[in-house]
């Protein structure tokens, strides 16, 4: 499995392939994360996204994170969003 990260706009975009053992099917061969300081910013783009697409996981605090979300777009893309608290270092 391997990871990248790009700033766009001042957030982080981070990507990565499929876990070793799971199965590739197109779509799920790539995983980017979106991650902000600004939660505005994190809802609209959830918002955004599940828009023609599917919820996976409904945007929401959970205890890694004060917002986290994870949806696949219209185009089959997987996403996170994801909360930055700055405790994250990569």
């Amino acid at each position: 499995m391997l990871h990248a990260r790009l700033n766009i706009d001042g957030s982080n975009v981070m990507f990565s392939d499929t876990f070793p053992g799971q199965p590739f099917v197109v779509g799920n061969n790539v995983t980017l994360a979106l991650i902000s300081k600004n939660t505005d910013h994190l809802k609209s783009w959830y918002e955004q996204l599940k828009e023609g697409g599917n919820v996976e996981m409904e945007l929401q605090e959970t205890f890694w994170s004060k917002l986290y979300g994870q949806v696949t777009d219209k185009f089959g893309i997987h996403w996170q969003i994801n909360y930055d608290s700055g405790e994250m270092s990569m």
